[in-house]
């Protein structure tokens, strides 16, 4: 179906408006009409452009999440935080079985390695309880295959692991996934639940949320280029799924921030080709979280942790953290000896945690209602690897202001899916607005180590033809493809 026509909203009553089509939005418009509900999801911009576009493209299996930031004496002492963090992990091994059974085609699989240093936080032992006991919260579903193993043993079954440097007391080995395409993941799920019944409207900013005659009223603003337009909806409840900018909606706002935003930087490097495929985690000297993750024929390193509290839209890659995250590599993998010279390109993102009395929380999934504002629920604490428990979560609690309304036909994730041979195809049933849209989100060439460039002559000129565009309209896309690009991602 194509992208209705804002006209056509004006005066509609909705169960649910979603505002905000991520990974969470798309997978709770998909939730919310398989129940049945009359659902609107609305993004200001594109499906999958915000935070899940910037992701580590890793299907996490949870190991980081148990590994607490005070001492270890002091875990006994601390038995709430512990069980906020197995329940956190529980979900997060839940939803990786999910995902591997019901998306294989978005995942790729691969070896991982844990390098056991002289002087590390946690012992061996320790790691090895911890991988056991994150495989046993998963009910053993998806199995992580780990075992550890001796320096020399690894060195002689992978090349990565011959490149760490030592000294080393030995080498966990484990399975773990990669999203192939977290942007793609958004836009099946998103056509997955217009399939159900839910209408989708993309470029549609909500300027105004009012709270009148026991419901919601919203103002939806058009913001694709060329066009102007506005419209009215109501709505028995409102879903704030607006990632890291769900303070910054408009009505929205509570009495303190809901989220905190945690800055990850991402940078992508060519690692020696028999490194091909195979990826490390470990912890910097930071004591976070550290990882080399395998992409196509490159990989990419990072990511950092700092907290940031401008607005999403702002951020951007330092040079700080760029020497940071090749400083620990180099730590890693002495002979390598990384420079900026070796940088294909770097991005970052802002991945919304949940706060509580203004502190960022290790809260699982909270969906909460804003205090005086009935029926306006804003979900905060997910990933793009939740977001399938994101989206029930919201169900249940529409369901528990609603009443539940029975089930809706099954709908096409990972079967109806158009063939990305066929551009026309892709560009009239997808919600193409933009030329960017189509490179990033709907094709897999925005993901090349040239970002789409070598191709995106040829593909405005077959969404010209498609949307019909004039050559005015077309170059100014080229002109926004350039500068998208800056903006996203960073190239030295």
């Amino acid at each position: 179906m194509t992208r209705p026509l804002l006209d056509s909203l004006d005066g509609e009553h909705y169960d649910v408006v979603v505002i905000g089509a991520g990974a969470v939005g798309c997978a709770a418009a998909r939730q919310l009409a398989a129940r049945n509900f009359r659902t609107l999801l609305v993004d200001r911009g594109d499906i999958g452009a915000g935070t899940s576009s910037r992701s580590s493209r890793m299907l996490y299996s949870g190991l980081g999440y148990l590994a607490a930031r005070y001492p270890l004496w002091q875990i006994p002492f601390r038995p709430m935080d512990m069980w906020q963090r197995l329940r956190y992990t529980r979900q997060v091994m839940r939803c990786r079985a999910e995902l591997v059974k019901e998306m294989p085609g978005h995942l790729t699989r691969h070896r991982f390695h844990y390098p056991f240093r002289r002087g590390d936080r946690y012992p061996p032992w320790l790691v090895d309880m911890g991988f056991r006991l994150v495989e046993a919260l998963g009910g053993w579903k998806v199995p992580l295959v780990y075992r550890r193993q001796s320096q020399q043993q690894a060195a002689g079954d992978s090349a990565m692991a011959a490149g760490l440097g030592g000294p080393l007391r030995g080498v966990g080995v484990f399975e773990e996934y990669m999203y192939a395409w977290p942007e793609r993941i958004c836009v099946d799920t998103a056509l997955d639940a217009q399939w159900r019944g839910a209408t989708v409207r993309t470029y549609t900013r909500v300027s105004q949320l009012q709270r009148q005659d026991a419901q919601w009223r919203l103002t939806l603003d058009e913001q694709a280029p060329e066009t102007k337009g506005q419209a009215q909806v109501t709505a028995k409840v409102v879903i704030n799924a607006a990632g890291p900018w769900v303070d910054r909606v408009s009505g929205a706002a509570d009495a303190g921030p809901r989220v905190l935003g945690i800055k990850g930087v991402n940078v992508m490097v060519r690692l020696p080709e028999a490194y091909r495929g195979q990826g490390l985690e470990a912890f910097s000297s930071k004591g976070e979280p550290y990882y080399v993750f395998p992409w196509r024929e490159f990989h990419f390193i990072g990511p950092t942790e700092s907290e940031f509290h401008d607005d999403p839209d702002t951020v951007r890659v330092e040079d700080s953290e760029i020497d940071y995250i090749l400083s620990e590599a180099n730590q890693l993998f002495p002979d390598l000896q990384l420079t900026r010279n070796d940088v294909q390109h770097c991005w970052c993102g802002v991945r919304p945690t949940s706060t509580l009395d203004g502190r960022s929380t290790h809260l699982p999934v909270r969906l909460s209602e804003a205090a005086g504002k009935p029926g306006l629920l804003t979900l905060t604490g997910s990933t793009i690897m939740l977001h399938r428990h994101a989206a029930r979560v919201i169900a249940r609690g529409v369901e528990a202001r609603l009443g539940k309304r029975g089930k809706a036909p099954e709908g096409m994730l990972e079967r109806g899916r158009v063939d990305s041979d066929d551009i026309a195809a892709v560009v009239r049933r997808e919600h193409v607005v933009r030329l960017v849209d189509v490179v990033r989100r709907r094709l897999p060439w925005g993901l090349d180590p040239d970002l789409g460039r070598a191709r995106v002559e040829q593909l405005s000129q077959q969404v010209a033809l498609v949307l019909g565009w004039s050559e005015a309209r077309r170059q100014a896309e080229l002109k926004h493809f350039e500068e998208d690009t800056a903006r996203v991602y960073r190239q030295l």
